[in-house]
């Protein structure tokens, strides 16, 4: 029965959606009062499904959920008006709502997310009593309680946030689920595996390309792990690859998702809402950057593969059905990227995409998935974007609390002073701080919470607002696979048998990319393909994928042979070099890197084929 009260607020809450892209049936502020209403009803009832034995308190928390809902949209204009003159039932709604959305949000995500809202919360009541910087002006309590729960403006639970979930991302959670019961990860396993024909790096080349074209859509790394990983590790595990490296390479590829365009996990969408810059200047922008990362894993995986003897795979691929399926999944993504390019909104494009991909799915009767299948779809679809709604929700009211405060306006002046005039130490800390925010978070999650903390440093030294936001993006998202958290190789390790450090350490090697990216786009403005010097901007994007290959060889240890500690000294100098061509613009540093490696791969062809004819002389002796 609870099953069936889930499905159907699931189905009720993207009916709704699908009206409101069509109809704008109320005001933004009540349709994002709308969405969080269904939000949090969802997140309880799925709570309840979970954990029985909490049932009364479940079902509590989704009536006050309803209550202040219901009140907020019977009372909406009166509170509106009255925003620093509350009734003291207002202030109670008010209350009552802010519990229930950090309710909902540790439901959703974790304690993290919640306990970092709480932080700021509490420094809006007592941030009075802190000396220097962190000093704030102390404000009546209730006046702190309407701005987080009750005001329609910028920042709070109302704030933008709710309402780039309820417009902007919602519908592509539908579009994801949807994706997903129609077959989308047996389509990819299907590409993937034609690659492994082609790369002896077998499986894990499938997996770079099946977990990051799924992750794409879905943009949650946790949870991609699980959907891909139940495949492609095993897989990998077949053919020769230890479960920690099996389970770092599907960790860090799932991760990646976020930064893939055309879709990028919705981050994208959410970034336009946050920035105001066009969706396609940031899937352009970050198309180079995820190309670099996408070699890097290949790199790795490449080179692993030969250092354990690993041969390409004979796994058998329907080729003439993978044909047959592509348009189902090619044209709803067409779909999305040529009416973006448009200028018609996501949620527009979203809408149609799901219409296209269901129309498209009915087409053939072999790939028609059951009714059931498509009722699953929209069920997890909405799941996912009710979770969304709670994380934004929740992030308004750190918003808030930043701006109240003053503190938005004091934090970057804080680093600024740490750091002093060096740009370099500036992005360290930033990054740090990105890395810290991002733990234990999706990928949408963490990079709207450094957005709000994090991106406004780099602006206010001049850094572009793009690069600013692309460099928070990245650094945030590749949090997941930093240990000591990590939580998507945690959940790789799981799935794979290994241990969970050692998984994470595997993963962050895979992932390196991840890690250094962020730095080259503020530094080297030619990966966002911007080319202020063109010359700099050849040498850095030759510079860039050259980097990668060496740092994945010296880890590794392999190249065209097994390197020794001395050869993986060597050719780690090369990346080294190259990066501080790309830090300074001293074209010097670039002629070194290039050098050292053209000299390495030289010196390996010559080893290599040496220790070749030996063996063959060897064999024709014996």
């Amino acid at each position: 029965m609870l099953d069936v009260v889930i499905l159907v607020s699931a189905l009720a809450m993207a009916v709704y959606h699908f009206a409101y892209a069509q109809l704008l049936i109320q005001g933004c502020a009540l349709n994002a009062n709308t969405h969080l209403g269904f939000a949090l009803v969802i997140i309880f009832l799925t709570a309840l499904r979970d954990t029985r034995k909490r049932w009364v308190l479940w079902l509590l928390l989704a009536l006050a959920a309803i209550v202040c809902i219901a009140y907020v949209q019977v009372f909406y204009l009166d509170l509106a008006f009255r925003i620093s003159d509350n009734t003291y039932l207002d202030i109670a709604i008010g209350i009552t709502l802010i519990i229930v959305c950090l309710i909902a949000c540790v439901r959703a995500v974790g304690i993290i997310l919640p306990a970092i809202a709480g932080l700021f919360i509490a420094y809006c009541f007592f941030g009075y009593l802190l000396p220097g910087l962190l000093h704030s002006q102390q404000m009546p309590w209730e006046l702190i309680v309407s701005r987080l729960s009750l005001s329609f403006g910028i920042a709070g639970i109302y704030g933008y946030l709710l309402s780039i979930s309820a417009t902007y991302v919602f519908l592509f959670m539908i579009f994801a689920g949807l994706i997903s019961a129609t077959g989308a990860v047996e389509f990819f396993a299907g590409i993937g595996n034609l690659i492994s024909h082609r790369f002896r790096a077998g499986p894990a080349m499938a997996a770079v390309v099946t977990s990051g074209m799924v992750g794409s859509v879905t943009g949650i790394p946790g949870p991609n792990v699980m959907i891909t990983g139940s495949f492609t590790i095993p897989a990998m595990k077949r053919v020769g690859y230890t479960a920690e490296q099996a389970g770092g390479i599907e960790s860090a590829s799932s991760t990646s998702g976020v930064i893939i365009p055309p879709v990028m996990g919705v981050a994208a969408f959410i970034m336009v809402g946050f920035t105001g810059i066009a969706y396609k200047d940031i899937c352009i922008a970050a198309f180079v950057p995820a190309l670099f990362y996408l070699v890097s894993a290949g790199c790795y995986t490449i080179f692993q593969a030969g250092r354990m003897k690993i041969t390409t795979t004979t796994v058998k691929v329907d080729k003439r059905e993978l044909m047959l399926r592509a348009p189902l999944f090619i044209i709803p993504l067409l779909v999305i990227i040529v009416l973006l390019l448009m200028d018609y909104s996501p949620m527009i494009a979203s809408f149609w995409a799901c219409i296209a991909l269901i129309i498209m799915s009915l087409i053939r009767p072999k790939a028609r998935p059951s009714l059931s299948g498509y009722l699953e779809g929209f069920r997890n679809g909405a799941e996912m974007g009710a979770k969304v709604g709670t994380i934004c929700a929740t992030l308004g009211m750190v918003i808030v609390t930043m701006t109240m405060t003053g503190l938005g306006i004091r934090l970057p002046g804080i680093v600024a002073t740490v750091a002093g005039d060096n740009l370099l130490l500036l992005l360290v800390l930033t990054w740090a701080a990105c890395i810290l925010l991002g733990c234990g978070l999706p990928g949408s999650a963490a990079y709207l919470l450094v957005a709000i903390t994090c991106a406004p440093i780099l602006v206010k030294i001049g850094i572009p607002l793009l690069q600013a936001h692309l460099f928070v993006l990245f650094a945030s998202t590749f949090a997941n696979i930093t240990p000591p958290v990590a939580i998507s190789a945690m959940i790789a390790a799981q799935l794979a048998g290994g241990s969970y450090m050692k998984t994470a350490v595997q993963a962050a090697m895979v992932g390196i990319a991840g890690f250094v990216l962020p730095f080259m786009i503020i530094f080297s403005p030619s990966l966002v393909l911007d080319f202020p010097e063109p010359l700099l901007a050849a040498t850095s994007l030759i510079a860039c994928p050259l980097i990668f290959l060496g740092l994945q060889a010296s880890f590794v240890g392999y190249f065209t042979k097994r390197l020794n500690s001395v050869e993986r000294t060597i050719i780690l100098l090369s990346p080294i070099a190259l990066m501080l061509h790309i830090y300074t613009a001293n074209f010097v540093w670039f002629a070194v890197g290039l050098a050292i490696l053209v000299v390495f791969i030289l010196w390996q062809i010559r080893i290599t084929r040496r220790e070749s004819q030996k063996l063959s002389i060897e064999g024709a002796t014996t």
